[in-house]
């Protein structure tokens, strides 16, 4: 027997993109990346349980999913509070008949100010979509995520929790914040093989950017345009798939070259 088959299931050429009779559960899937993310592993065969507050936008990314000839279903709940959190993750999980993969894509970002325009509301609000949200999500997850035989976890952060550029106090230190949070949950479930990863886009085509910055954003990326949402789905894919299964703690920047030229 080969040391493959001693050490680990023996896979088929081609199968470990594969996610037929796996579940995820996608965060933040109304439009934009969240909706790339839908369509990506829906396509690889997963079953994708879809939450955002935005009923009517999520409703169009599962029609995309299933006009695609996947499956989906919604939930729009607040994430940010544990009771909302719980509620989705058993919600999703029954819906799904379990759990495989969670994409903590969901968050935000508000003007970018320096240390003295900071609002305080403004700075709560993005600690609790962007921290504390994944944190209670994880948490409810885990019993499902244990029983799972290929369970991951993936952080849709940003270039900016890797090197701030001196504004936005809440979306830097939240973002920053999300990859601690990855890491010590990557080493603390290591051993059950639940991995978790971050994937950590720069400038993405999508409302994140408006069109009076958009000039500015592509002159800063060195491959001279942005990202689209496809992009950055793909890496997620490859950390939800078998792909990812030696993959755990690390940070995936997905930025155009972005970080060589010193944001």
């Amino acid at each position: 027997m080969s040391a493959a088959a001693v050490h680990g299931e023996v896979r088929a050429p081609g199968s470990v993109h594969d996610l037929t009779g796996r579940t995820a559960l996608i965060t933040g899937a109304a439009r934009g990346m969240g909706r790339a993310h839908a369509l990506t592993l829906a396509g690889r065969g997963a079953t994708v349980a879809l939450a955002d507050l935005d009923a009517a936008e999520l409703a169009g990314t599962a029609a995309a999913v299933e006009q695609a000839g996947g499956r989906a279903c919604t939930f729009t709940t607040d994430i940010t509070s544990r009771e909302g959190a719980d509620a989705l993750i058993e919600s999703a999980a029954a819906a799904l008949g379990g759990l495989d993969i969670l994409v903590h894509n969901a968050g935000l970002m508000f003007s970018m100010t320096g240390l003295a325009d900071t609002d305080d509301a403004d700075f709560d609000r993005l600690l609790a979509v962007n921290i504390r949200a994944p944190l209670y999500l994880t948490r409810a997850a885990l019993p499902y995520l244990r029983r799972s035989a290929a369970a991951r976890v993936v952080f849709v952060s940003s270039q900016w929790g890797q090197v701030p550029d001196g504004h936005s106090y809440g979306y830097m230190v939240s973002k920053a914040g999300q990859l601690g949070l990855m890491k010590t949950l990557a080493k603390e479930f290591a051993a059950e093989r639940i991995t978790v990863n971050a994937v950590t886009p720069g400038a993405v085509a999508t409302r994140m950017v408006p069109p009076e910055n958009y000039a500015d954003e592509v002159a800063a990326v060195p491959v001279g345009r942005l990202a689209q949402p496809y992009e950055i789905a793909e890496t997620v894919a490859f950390l939800a798939a078998d792909t990812g299964a030696f993959v755990t703690g690390q940070t995936i920047p997905v930025n155009g070259g972005a970080l060589l030229v010193g944001i």
